[in-house]
């Protein structure tokens, strides 16, 4: 038999917007078990040119969680870019965040792990701590020189990035895996939908 291909995608230019109905949480009291929330989701494009118009998107008072989405068959270095300048080191989402006394909690889908190119989640993770790691020593060599608005990843010398614990102030990040469905099951999807539910 043929064997399935997963279909291409591109990167967006433009957002999109919609909203979901979430149920309370099931730990909800009678009372309030069976109410509803729309919760807005923004599908922001990954195009680094567009990357600076993110931060007003993360701010708490705009947002409550991220799903941060990086193409599990492709190389992480532009994701992680992303990730690094407009979130981990950026001065107004680091302090908004930090005068709002909230953790912003971060959900990193590696998608198309159906896909026999796709890396899974592990291996991610170790790309994605490497290139932040690499970011993270590009820019504290260039600290002094160009004081460009960013707060550094603070790590101990020698040390490399715990992305399991960023330290105090910073994001948690969480990783899930999903797929097209090819292989049956919910491919992650589920996950995803009770991060967006509860976070």
């Amino acid at each position: 038999g043929a064997s399935f291909q997963p279909p291409m995608t591109t990167t967006s230019l433009v957002a999109n917007v919609a909203y979901m109905k979430v149920t309370s949480s099931d730990n909800a009291d009678e009372e309030t078990k069976h109410e509803t929330e729309a919760v807005r989701l923004v599908d922001y494009p990954g195009h680094p040119s567009l990357s600076t118009k993110l931060t007003s998107l993360l701010l708490p008072d705009q947002t409550a969680r991220v799903v941060f989405t990086v193409d599990a068959t492709k190389p992480v270095t532009d994701g992680v870019a992303i990730l690094y300048k407009s979130i981990l080191t950026n001065n107004q989402v680091r302090k908004a965040w930090k005068a709002s006394g909230k953790t912003l909690t971060i959900l990193i889908v590696c998608t198309k792990e159906d896909d026999k190119k796709a890396k899974n989640h592990k291996r991610m993770k170790i790309q994605i701590r490497n290139e932040l790691d690499r970011l993270r020593k590009v820019d504290s060599a260039m600290e002094d020189v160009t004081g460009n608005g960013s707060t550094p990843m603070s790590i101990a010398k020698g040390k490399t990035i715990d992305l399991d614990d960023l330290g105090p102030d910073m994001p948690v990040l969480h990783f899930v895996e999903t797929g097209l469905g090819i292989q049956g099951g919910d491919n992650g999807l589920k996950a995803v939908r009770e991060f967006v539910r509860t976070g």
